[in-house]
């Protein structure tokens, strides 16, 4: 995980860097359904840093964290439209538009850190396709932002194995994984990130579905008791921009 955050705030850095400096003022809002003491808001954070630093103050980089502005399912749309200049998505919310984002939802596909390195990577035979597509709904992405592998939260027990999903409701945030619980026997339900606090709290479900860092900015230690490291799938965000103001910046 440590090695992972460093290249994602290493990517941020040469983000930044790369912007010019601009004669007028430019704000630049960014919407996040994560908490900013999340290791994605402290990774957006740096970008603000850097972007406001390189500019000499004439970009104001403003950071809306847990879903202030739009919940994570609605980013893609708000910033494709330009109702914001960019935000933070989760990659499957784009599986409308690319069916293929969901690859990395495909149960125990990308298992180990090195399957996932490569095929995350700039330009990658996954990625850049990907990276392409997006383009198409119109915003560009400016990078990636790791989560870490899924892992499934319950109460009283551990999943140990797919019969301890029978019959239960499943938190899932893709079609794919939904699929995946429906296969156990489970019935998935799709519920935001924002929303698994109360969801959990309500016995809304029965089993999570998150990755292990949004146990702790999100709390759901204090609603779930169990956690059981699955990494049955990979879960990226990625941060977008709306390709008609970014590419207007001169």
């Amino acid at each position: 995980m440590k090695k992972s955050l460093n290249l994602i705030l290493a990517t941020a850095v040469a983000t930044a860097l790369a912007i010019p400096a601009f004669s007028a003022d430019v704000t630049m809002r960014i919407s996040l359904q994560l908490p900013m003491k999340s290791h994605l808001g402290q990774n957006l954070l740096l970008f603000k840093e850097q972007v406001e630093a390189k500019s000499n103050g004439d970009i104001e980089v403003q950071i809306y964290d847990s879903a202030q502005l739009y919940k994570d399912k609605e980013v893609p749309a708000a910033v494709g439209a330009g109702s914001i200049e960019a935000g933070v998505a989760s990659l499957t919310r784009y599986v409308g538009d690319i069916p293929a984002v969901d690859i990395f939802y495909q149960p125990f596909l990308f298992d180990t850190e090195e399957k996932v390195r490569k095929a995350v990577a700039k330009g990658s035979e996954i990625r850049g396709p990907i990276d392409e597509a997006i383009k198409g709904t119109g915003s560009t992405v400016l990078w990636w932002q790791a989560y870490g592998g899924a892992i499934m939260l319950s109460n009283g027990g551990p999943i140990a194995n797919p019969e301890d999903m029978k019959g239960k409701k499943v938190r899932v945030f893709g079609k794919t994984l939904g699929q995946f619980v429906e296969a156990t026997g489970g019935a998935p339900t799709l519920i935001s990130g924002s929303e698994q606090y109360l969801a959990y709290q309500r016995g809304t479900v029965d089993v999570g579905m998150t990755g292990v860092s949004g146990v702790k900015s999100r709390k759901l230690y204090e609603v779930m008791d169990t956690i059981t490291v699955t990494n049955h799938a990979d879960i990226e965000f990625i941060v977008v921009t709306n390709t008609d103001w970014w590419n207007g910046l001169t």
